[in-house]
């Protein structure tokens, strides 16, 4: 069963940048990981401190090859210091 989730990062009002910059540098690689249905970052127009990342893999066992990945484990090492406060959410399709 596929697992898709939204996750809402706000960035620290002088870090926007560097955390657009490091969650752009996880699309590519992450896009190209096996089990990888979805993954868009979205930074929200009338509030630019607040970015969204959709992701959806094939199961779980392809959510968890993601976290061992040398691209999410760099991004994981790193956003604390521009991250203000993040929101994860798991989706279910109706």
């Amino acid at each position: 069963m596929a697992i898709t989730r939204q996750i809402i990062f706000l960035a620290k009002r002088d870090c926007i940048e560097e955390l657009k910059v490091l969650l752009k540098s996880t699309i590519k690689d992450s896009k190209e990981e096996e089990g990888c249905l979805m993954y868009e970052v979205f930074q929200t127009k009338n509030n630019p401190v607040e970015f969204i990342v959709i992701d959806s893999w094939e199961n779980e066992a392809a959510l968890n090859k993601h976290y061992e990945s040398e691209h999410y484990l760099h991004f994981i090492n790193n956003f604390k210091e521009y991250n203000a406060h993040i929101e994860p959410f798991e989706l279910e399709v109706l």
